[in-house]
């Protein structure tokens, strides 16, 4: 008992180790991972012989005596946990339709990069090699370069050493454990026609360059299960600077509970076979439709702790700067008697998209709730209250925000949308599913509405195909 009161972690520490943990990687605690934060600085704590947390912060804090400490940190906080072969459809689309498809395209170079940031143990990359000897046409005239990233120098080494446990291979079928492993030790090592097309290195997806310059442009770039642990910014800002590195026509993989929903305009959703992977358009695609486009992401800020050198590295990329169209919502008949109190509410709209966006989803919300309570109700309001609340991790309150949302106007598609995604993200699979359905009847049946901006430049089949992945993969969970 004595021990758990020393390394109890009070809420100013909580804030400032989460926000420095955020700054330093891009991961993020939230309240309802606390205690998990707070085991793992307890944890670190003691082999250092911090006298308490608070010790502790002064100690990872400082910028030299702490900084390998806190990449030490770091390493114990990030998850390592992974397997050969992790979401089978996505490899099966590697095989049938990625990889032919670059080869096409690069048959004149024979040169194909693949990127795994946040590769963990190495089980992603060898995958992504086994994958690619299996349907390369004569391999041995190709250059095929996979470069596997991760923040923990441990999990790297085991990378390197390409050997592991006999539970590890409980993916791989028996073709594959005879053409690409050899048993050693108790367990298997890949074979040196896999080692040799990977390679590892320690890299921070927001403090470290990108691996342009060292690598080169990449063909598919897999990043899996790790931006669901960035902030909403965070993630935006990593997804956005992929692009960067990847070749036209290239795609990214995420993890199949990840998508790309209000955070980049840069890539297309494309349906190959069981799975749903982003594609950068090619040059000749210029000027086409994308999936999600998002204005804001122009002029949103950086990250915490991100240098604004780090985003106009990569080309000197610039946005148009054009501003986002104005809000015309046409008056409705039933409120004429509150048009007085309308241009207020408005601003309040506007001034509350304009916090969520910068992450201030406390300011945002209290703005909306005063703008309720100075007029007759509005769906909008609602709506935005429930993302605010629902970027915050106020989940119970976004459900009730987005239901009442869809009371007052029962064609608000994205509110449909966005319940689903609570109900998933809170393990209410079965209210998922049919939220997912309902989502995908309305944004069939409905026209976006006149104030759903985000809505004007992209195509809703892209949406209707998403919810349909999303409950065919939840089906299967449910």
């Amino acid at each position: 008992m004595a021990m758990s009161r020393q390394f109890e972690l009070s809420e100013s520490d909580f804030r400032r180790f989460s926000q420095l943990i955020e700054q330093s990687s891009g991961i993020y605690f939230g309240h309802d991972k606390a205690e998990v934060l707070r085991a793992g600085l307890a944890s670190r704590a003691r082999i250092v012989g911090a006298a308490d947390l608070s010790n502790y912060y002064d100690f990872i804090s400082n910028k030299f005596r702490g900084r390998q400490e806190l990449r030490r940190l770091l390493e114990h906080l990030s998850v390592q946990e992974t397997q050969f072969f992790r979401n089978p459809p996505q490899f099966e689309a590697l095989r049938k339709y990625v990889i032919p498809d670059l080869v096409r395209r690069k048959a004149p170079q024979r040169l194909l990069r693949f990127w795994c940031a946040g590769c963990s143990t190495g089980e992603e990359p060898y995958t992504v090699a086994m994958s690619v000897l299996d349907v390369l046409p004569q391999p041995d005239s190709w250059s095929v370069q996979i470069l596997g990233t991760d923040l923990s120098e441990e999990a790297l080494r085991q990378a390197n050493r390409g050997w592991y446990p006999e539970r590890k291979l409980a993916a791989v079928d028996s073709l594959h454990r005879r053409r690409y492993f050899q048993r050693e030790d108790g367990g298997y090592r890949v074979v040196e026609a896999l080692s040799r097309l990977v390679r590892f290195q320690r890299h921070n997806l927001v403090e470290d360059p990108l691996p342009a310059d060292s690598f080169g442009a990449c063909d598919a770039i897999f990043c899996r299960n790790v931006i669901i642990y960035f902030t909403h910014e965070t993630a935006k800002f990593v997804i956005e600077h992929f692009s960067d590195v990847m070749n036209p026509g290239g795609f990214l993989f995420l993890g199949h509970s990840e998508t790309l929903w209000k955070m980049s305009a840069k890539y297309a959703l494309v349906e190959l076979g069981d799975a749903f992977i982003y594609r950068k358009p090619g040059a000749e695609e210029e000027g086409s439709r994308c999936f999600i486009p998002d204005r804001r992401l122009c002029s949103s800020g950086l990250p915490a702790g991100v240098g604004l050198e780090r985003r106009i590295a990569a080309g000197d990329r610039r946005c148009g700067g054009q501003p986002a169209p104005e809000n015309k919502k046409q008056p409705d008949a039933r409120r004429r008697d509150d048009e007085d109190a309308r241009p207020s509410r408005q601003k309040a709209k506007d001034k509350a998209r304009l916090h969520i966006d910068r992450g201030e989803f406390g300011q945002a919300a209290g703005m909306l709730k005063q703008a309720l309570e100075s007029g007759a109700a509005d769906a909008e309001i609602f709506f935005l209250l429930g993302l605010a609340h629902e970027k915050a991790d106020e989940l119970d309150e976004a459900v009730e925000d987005f239901r009442r949302a869809l009371y007052l106007d029962a064609n608000l598609s994205l509110a449909y949308f966005h319940l689903a995604s609570v109900f998933e993200q809170t393990g209410r699979l079965k209210h998922a599913i049919r939220e997912y359905q309902n989502a995908g009847r309305s944004f069939d049946k409905n026209p976006p509405g006149a104030w759903e901006t985000e809505l004007e430049a992209f195509d809703t089949s892209s949406l209707i195909s998403l919810c349909r992945h999303k409950i065919e993969t939840l089906k299967q969970s449910a």
